[in-house]
């Protein structure tokens, strides 16, 4: 094997562990085992909303934790506080090892009672739901109970529990540090749409979504905030992202390193991931929205890094992480990208060659091919 294959190769197998760790999904048993079961009454006391808390391992009151609420899809409704938690995806980016030793956090996954709705049924037109107001409320009783960091309140979501982080958007825009919404959509009205881009949002939706139209849903929420004036990073590709191709004709080729560089040199706020080409048919189109997200090797840097400070959004720079490499390689910003950078040591001097982030030998701009 070449020197260069050794180093494609150990690049390679540093980038794919780390995305590796964060594919390794705990068991339902050990969900049930390390969330804690709770329930939350409202006010009257006749109605009563169950949710699951994970409390971050070594929990130390002397310090502030972040805290994400997940919000289920409307499959998973009722009052057996299991279904939220095992039967979709929802909880597993935030509680993988990795996850956590880099990040620790509070994850909070409430059940929505049956026949009832994140948002309220059939209209958008100044009224909210029950279910909706109860997350706010519990937020307001875990900061009594726990050390929690107020400016890093994050709100994610699948299907109806995307169109319900939307809807917590636009009812408590000052809560809220950023947002991921999946395969869902929510209110487009002007007024509902200056509060929505107060949060920082990755949207993300399959293309061929039956269930919930990208139309309808995340595509013309994000093109709405770049109508409002917020520059949304548009990136289309199958769910590998290894086809990469332009979103339209006004939303030029967002290839995977110019989307690494808008997470990580630009801190974009706002984005939207479109997931084409998925294969088969029916629901596993629609759940193809949030298995993008939930698998995203992005989206838990991009999330944590976000913070709110009275109501205006900032990116802590402690927090604001970079792709994991090996000591004596460096990312760099060169020829208008992000490159590895591998310095070696030779007999007389050091030398320095360049990859993508993929792994990819790149020659410097006129050199022989």
């Amino acid at each position: 094997m070449t020197r260069a294959h050794l180093l494609f190769s150990t690049l390679t197998a540093v980038l794919l562990t780390a995305v590796a760790a964060r594919a390794q999904n705990k068991t339902a048993t050990w969900l049930q085992q390390n969330f804690q079961a709770r329930t939350h009454y409202s006010v009257p006391r006749s109605d009563s909303m169950k949710y699951r808390l994970y409390v971050p391992v070594g929990y130390n009151p002397a310090q502030k934790y972040p805290i994400v609420v997940a919000l289920h899809g409307i499959g998973e409704r009722g009052y057996n506080n299991v279904n939220q938690l095992t039967l979709e995806e929802l909880a597993q980016p935030w509680v993988r090892d990795s996850v956590q030793a880099k990040h620790p956090h509070f994850v909070m996954v409430p059940q929505c009672p049956t026949n009832q709705l994140w948002w309220p049924s059939g209209t958008w037109s100044g009224t909210r739901s029950k279910p909706n107001i109860m997350i706010t409320e519990l937020i307001d009783s875990l900061k009594k109970e726990y050390s929690l960091d107020t400016t890093r309140f994050y709100a994610v979501g699948l299907s109806m529990g995307g169109f319900g982080a939307i809807e917590l958007m636009k009812w408590r825009p000052e809560l809220w540090a950023a947002a991921i919404p999946t395969a869902g959509g929510g209110d487009t009205a002007a007024t509902a749409i200056a509060e929505l881009v107060k949060t920082p949002t990755w949207f993300f939706h399959s293309l061929k979504d039956p269930t919930v139209s990208a139309e309808r849903g995340s595509r013309t929420l994000a093109k709405k905030f770049e109508g409002a004036g917020k520059p949304v990073v548009f990136f289309a590709s199958d769910s590998q992202r290894t086809n990469i191709v332009a979103y339209d004709s006004l939303h030029p080729v967002v290839t995977l390193d110019s989307l690494r560089k808008a997470v990580y040199v630009h801190n974009a706020h706002y984005l939207y991931s479109e997931v084409r080409n998925y294969p088969g048919t029916g629901n596993p189109l629609h759940q193809a929205g949030w298995w993008e997200a939930w698998r995203h090797p992005m989206i838990t840097d991009w999330l944590f890094s976000k913070r709110k400070v009275n109501g205006v959004t900032s990116v802590a720079p402690s927090l604001s992480a970079r792709p994991f490499a090996p000591a004596n390689v460096r990312v760099v910003f060169r020829e208008g990208r992000m490159l590895l950078e591998k310095t070696v040591a030779g007999p007389s001097e050091k030398s320095a060659t360049f990859y993508t982030l993929e792994g990819k030998r790149v020659l410097p701009a006129g050199a022989a091919r």
